[in-house]
């Protein structure tokens, strides 16, 4: 048997079953050559990537949005977030959706690189943004998005995800990224 320490680790994709094709989402059952020669199966979630807006207003707040999200059955605080669209450039992404979810303009946006976040069973993809110099404006979100504008400190931001007020991973990780 090979050096398993010496190798990439990947896996082999030997066979694929498309499970499920819903508007946003895919779902695939692979079957893969691991890099022993064994073979496992691999439950996957297909997702075409999105953004993360990590925006602070000339004054230094931080601007997040609460919304429900129906999996968790709570309602969050997070950074203004959202999907890309199909061949969209994320940069184009994270100025439309800071538009669209808290009405804010960005002078200057940042790329911070991007995170998986699952990559257990998800290739979801999160390009994540700074955007400063910030112009208010007004939120037009889409009409099955249900959002609030909130404003915080460094301080509240920081103490809100310690105490787990603030539990949504991207928002978590955004926050690390600039710290």
């Amino acid at each position: 048997m090979k050096d398993l320490l010496s190798e990439n680790f990947a896996e082999e994709c030997i066979e694929s079953k498309l499970i499920h094709k819903g508007s946003i989402l895919e779902f695939k059952l692979d079957k893969v050559r691991l890099p022993n020669g064994k073979t496992s199966s691999r439950e996957l979630v297909l997702h075409p990537g999105g953004i993360v807006i990590i925006p602070i207003t000339r004054d230094g707040k931080f601007v997040l949005v609460e919304q429900y999200r129906y999996a968790t059955g709570e309602k969050l605080t997070e950074f203004p977030a959202g999907r890309l669209n199909l061949k969209e450039d994320p940069t184009e992404a994270a100025r439309r959706e800071l538009t669209e979810e808290t009405g804010y303009t960005a002078g200057k946006i940042e790329s911070l690189g991007f995170i998986y976040t699952a990559p257990g069973f998800c290739n979801e993809k999160l390009f994540m943004f700074l955007a400063t110099e910030l112009q208010e404006g007004k939120p037009n979100p889409d009409e099955d998005e249900f959002v609030r504008t909130i404003h915080l400190s460094r301080d509240e931001l920081s103490q809100k995800i310690k105490s787990r007020e603030i539990t949504d991973a991207k928002t978590i990780a955004g926050w690390g990224l600039i710290n």
